[in-house]
C-alpha cells in the first residue's frame, strides 16, 4: 500500500490563522509498529493534532489505546471516542449515549473530509460563522448540516454516517423524497445501521408505505439485536400491524419485541402517561399506540391511550 502524505489536509490546514490547528512534529518510526497504516502516516508527519482550536484531537502516537478490534486514536471536544474499527473504518463513538457511528471509510478520507467541510461551519480565526446553529444553539441548522455532509460525501461517497446526517438534513427543509432515496441507498450499502433503517421507516409510512415501513422497522432490529433500542424498533414494527389489521404479525412483531427488550411495555406506558401530564399529546399518543400494539389488553394503557386521544381530539 503506498503511503499517504495527506496533501489536501496540509493545503487546508493552511488555510487558518495561527492557532486555529496544532501540529505535533513527526512521530518516530519505532512507536508506529503495529498501528493502522494510513494513521501511521500521518503520524510520521504529525506527532498528534489539535483541529480547530480543539474540537477534534488526533492523539500522538504515545496515546493510542487499544481496545479489542478498535484503535482509539482521538476525541472530540464533546468527549466521543474516535476509533478505526476493523476494515480500517473511522468510527465516532458518542459519549452520551455510546453509540457508535461510521464517520469515514478510512483514516485518509475521513481526516481530509472533515477539514474541507468544517470550513462551512469555521472562520478562518477558527470561530463559528453567523447562523450555523438552529434557534437552540445547540445543533446545526439543516441548511448548514446539509452544505457541510455534502462536502464530506464528494471526498468520502460512502461514508454512512454523513450520508444519514444529510437524509435528516433535506428531509428537515422539507425534501422527504430525497431524504428517502439517500435512506434507501444507504441501507442497501450498509444493512447494519438501525437508525438510518429507522429514518427510512418513518418516510415509507409517510408515502403510504406500510409494509415496506414495517419491513424497514423490523431490519432496524435485525442490524443489531443486542441494541438498546432494538425492542422499540421492533413495537414499531408492531403499531403499524395492528394499523393494517394484520393480528397474526402484531403478536409476533410483540412477542419479539418483548423479547429484545421485557421492559418495552411499561417504558412505552411511562413515556406517554410522562408527556400526557406535560400536556405533549400527540408526542403521548405514538408512546400510548407503542404499548398498546404491544399489549392490546392492558387496561392501563388503554385507559392512558383514550386519554391521549380525547385530547388529541379536542380544539386549542
Amino acid at each position: 500500500m503506498a503511503a499517504c502524505f495527506f496533501e489536501r489536509f496540509r493545503a487546508e490546514v493552511a488555510r487558518y490563522a495561527e492557532g486555529v490547528h496544532r501540529l505535533g512534529p513527526p512521530a518516530a518510526s519505532a512507536a508506529l509498529v503495529g498501528v493502522p497504516a494510513e494513521l501511521a502516516d500521518f503520524l510520521r508527519s504529525f506527532d498528534g493534532a489539535e483541529l480547530f482550536v480543539d474540537a477534534f484531537v488526533i492523539h500522538p502516537a504515545a496515546g493510542l489505546c487499544r481496545d479489542e478490534d478498535r484503535w482509539i486514536f482521538g476525541e472530540t471536544a464533546t468527549g466521543d471516542a474516535l476509533c478505526i474499527g476493523p476494515g480500517g473504518a473511522v468510527l465516532r463513538v458518542e459519549a452520551d449515549s455510546g453509540e457508535t457511528l461510521v464517520e469515514g471509510t478510512s483514516f485518509a478520507r475521513w481526516i481530509e473530509a472533515l477539514c474541507v467541510a468544517e470550513a462551512v461551519l469555521h472562520d478562518r480565526e477558527g470561530e463559528f460563522k453567523e447562523g450555523v446553529f438552529d434557534e437552540t444553539g445547540e445543533e446545526l441548522a439543516p441548511a448548514a448540516s446539509e452544505r457541510r455532509e455534502r462536502l464530506v460525501l464528494k471526498l468520502d461517497p460512502d461514508a454512512p454516517a454523513p450520508t444519514w446526517r444529510l437524509a435528516r438534513a433535506v428531509e428537515q427543509r422539507g425534501r422527504a423524497s430525497e431524504a428517502r432515496v439517500l435512506l434507501e441507498r444507504l441501507v442497501a450499502g450498509r444493512g447494519a445501521f438501525g437508525w438510518a433503517w429507522f429514518d427510512l421507516a418513518r418516510l415509507r409510512l409517510a408515502d403510504g408505505d406500510a409494509l415496506g415501513a414495517e419491513a424497514a422497522y423490523a431490519s432496524a432490529a435485525d442490524a443489531d439485536p443486542s441494541y438498546e433500542h432494538a425492542g422499540y424498533f421492533v413495537a414499531h414494527a408492531a403499531r403499524v400491524a395492528r394499523m393494517r389489521g394484520d393480528e397474526a404479525t402484531r403478536v409476533r412483531h410483540a412477542a419479539r419485541a418483548r423479547e429484545l427488550d421485557p421492559e418495552v411495555v411499561t417504558s412505552q406506558k411511562r413515556a406517554g402517561e410522562a408527556l400526557l401530564e406535560e400536556g405533549a399529546i400527540d408526542e403521548a399518543l405514538v408512546h400510548l399506540e407503542l404499548a398498546a400494539a404491544l399489549a392490546p389488553r392492558d387496561v392501563a394503557v388503554l385507559e392512558l391511550l383514550a386519554r391521549a386521544r380525547a385530547g388529541a381530539a379536542t380544539p386549542g
